[in-house]
């Protein structure tokens, strides 16, 4: 495995090859490398994608509500490997939204981070499988081998990465209450009112969730938000 940083290829080729080395040696199924922002991360699938997964590829955006204590702790600086069951504890995680999105889009329903350092944005290796939990032994496997990962994103360029699989982006309870109250066609003097917020407040939340669904109006807005699954799709939109 440590050899595997002085092998030849482009630096994503060579982080391709080490990332199979972990998922081989962990006995997993999928290798994704996340680069985190504020409230979104970009997931690029770089080993085990199948075309159990590439029937979803065509919808790169998912949408998730609320709290992501996975993601946030490594928004926080944190270093250590771990997986997803243990930052939620198994009870949140079996219920947890991006649990749902993993066994949907890719097949797997544990997860465990790899922290790495990226030279502009928070970055990790997340390792999958559908299985049981890893359990310590993978963790200090990952750990030991934690620093050759770290020294292939290190020479990475982001920017020149190819397109992400997905993008993973964080809606607001707030956010998605209104994007709710959206869909059923209501003027913003009406969603403030039952918000309980002033109209400004109701614009305010409108334009940030226009710019994490990709989307310059209302009725797009509302359109991908049916696609996504976040809005009833017999809601109308009214005005």
């Amino acid at each position: 495995m440590q050899n595997i940083a002085a092998t030849q290829g482009t630096p994503t080729e060579r982080l391709g090859a080490a990332v199979e080395g972990l998922v081989r040696a962990v006995r997993a199924d999928l290798g994704i490398l996340a680069c985190l922002g504020a409230d979104d991360v970009d997931l690029r699938a770089l080993s085990g994608l199948t075309a159990r997964h590439e029937e979803h590829a065509a919808t790169v955006l998912r949408v998730t509500t609320g709290d992501q204590p996975f993601f946030d702790r490594l928004r926080a600086g944190a270093t250590a490997v771990t997986t997803a069951a243990r930052v939620y504890t198994p009870g949140r995680w079996h219920g947890a939204q991006f649990r749902a999105r993993l066994v949907r889009h890719w097949g797997v329903r544990e997860v465990v981070a790899v922290p790495v350092r990226g030279r502009v944005r928070t970055t990790a290796v997340l390792i999958g499988r559908d299985g049981l939990d890893f359990d310590e032994d993978e963790l200090r496997l990952l750990t030991e081998l934690q620093p050759v990962v770290s020294a292939l994103v290190a020479i990475l360029d982001l920017d020149s990465l190819p397109t992400p699989t997905a993008r993973l982006v964080r809606l607001t309870e707030r956010e998605d209450s209104i994007l709710k109250l959206l869909s059923q066609g209501l003027t913003a003097s009406r969603m403030a009112r039952l918000a309980g917020c002033s109209p400004r407040t109701v614009h305010h939340h409108l334009a940030s969730i226009y710019a994490k669904l990709d989307v310059g109006d209302r009725l797009s807005a509302v359109n991908r938000a049916r696609e996504l699954g976040l809005v009833d799709g017999d809601t109308l939109l009214l005005t």
